[in-house]
């Protein structure tokens, strides 16, 4: 029998199924794929799919598992492989529709979107999976419960307002929507709450939600959600990789004479980009770099606007780069930068003369 380089498991998620498709890589380089039958997603599906697995792979070639974010229902048959042993890898949904663009496969079903997933981990090198810590997941079901208590706030407000401000007001209903709006004010700060009490209990958390704390115009609550939404930036490698997953990154539309609008995608996590944009508008007045930033861009856009989302997309990877190198937030760092580029090009000019002359 040939022998195998590689073997991949791909796994399309559903919320009811899990379809599977196994490709093996031979010294060739030629594919050969297996599949099975669609297994539920829960644990008689999972304990089918360990069976059939432990009959169907070389156990002399390590087996990597690929799947792709698909919301909540990915979690479960993840955690369940990676507590069992495996090497397991889940994609972002922009990058694993970028790879299937670039097959020649025009229909779509969930076979074939298995069958994708596992000739990805064949051919490419992708970053294993670890599950974030269980701190990290519950502050982004508060954050996300957060989000969805300030939406709820907003519709009761304008109820309110059209309410009070009808000829024909009802004051009974009047009374029933100023307290469902005192219910949800009451929500939103206990979950605030719940959410300093998770930090505080957490000394490595606690410390590093105050390096970004220290960032003027960035409060708990700002810091908190972005966190909680990035898990930690746990999959997050490098800076264009982050603002992508926030859909900060710039999509250019040209071709020929024509000249599109330049724009952000917004094809990425909508809870960041919601929760920069008060810290952003403060980032301006107070923040001495930022202020700066916003300044310089602000005369070259068409609108404001543009000038702010650049500066919630610097304020973002600031962030990042913050947390990965766990430093305090120092304001003249980019003049220390500069002072030290100039010193190192007179260095420069200094020996090159010493050579001419």
């Amino acid at each position: 029998m040939e022998k195998q380089l590689k073997q991949s498991l791909g796994i399309d998620v559903s919320k009811l199924n899990l379809s599977l498709s196994l490709g093996f890589l031979s010294e060739r380089l030629v594919k050969e794929f297996k599949s099975h039958p669609d297994v539920s997603n829960d644990e008689p599906g999972y304990r089918e799919l360990l069976k059939w697995l432990k009959k169907s792979v070389d156990s002399t070639v390590d087996l990597l598992i690929v799947m792709e974010a698909t919301g909540v229902y990915h979690q479960g048959i993840a955690h369940y492989l990676h507590d069992k042993g495996y090497a397991v890898c889940v994609m972002q949904s922009g990058r694993v529709k970028r790879y299937a663009q670039s097959l020649d496969q025009r229909s779509k079903t969930d076979a074939l979107d298995s069958r994708m997933l596992s000739m990805l981990g064949l051919e490419r090198s992708i970053r294993l999976w670890q599950p974030p810590s269980k701190e990290l997941q519950q502050l982004k079901a508060l954050s996300r419960e957060r989000s969805s208590l300030l939406k709820d706030r907003t519709i009761e407000t304008n109820r309110q307002g059209a309410i009070s401000s009808s000829v024909y007001s009802n004051a009974k209903a009047l009374k029933r929507h100023k307290n469902r709006l005192k219910l949800l004010e009451c929500q939103i700060a206990l979950i605030e709450k719940e959410m300093q009490e998770l930090i505080s209990k957490n000394e490595v958390l606690k410390q590093k939600i105050g390096f970004l704390m220290s960032i003027p115009g960035i409060s708990f609550i700002s810091a908190a959600t972005v966190i909680g939404e990035t898990l930690g930036f746990e999959s997050i490698v490098n800076a264009k990789q982050l603002a992508s997953y926030a859909g900060y990154d710039i999509v250019l539309r040209e071709s020929g004479n024509f000249k599109g609008k330049t724009r952000i995608s917004k094809r990425g996590n909508s809870h960041i980009r919601a929760a920069l944009h008060m810290p952003s508008m403060t980032c301006v007045r107070c923040n001495p770099t930022l202020k700066q930033f916003y300044n310089r861009l602000k005369p070259n856009k068409a609108k404001p606007l543009v000038a702010l989302i650049a500066v919630q997309r610097k304020l973002l990877i600031l962030m990042y780069t913050l947390w990965k190198n766990e430093e305090v937030y120092d304001a003249g760092f980019e003049t220390k930068k500069q002072q030290k580029h100039k010193a190192l090009a007179a260095q420069d000019n200094n020996l090159i003369n010493q050579l001419v002359s």
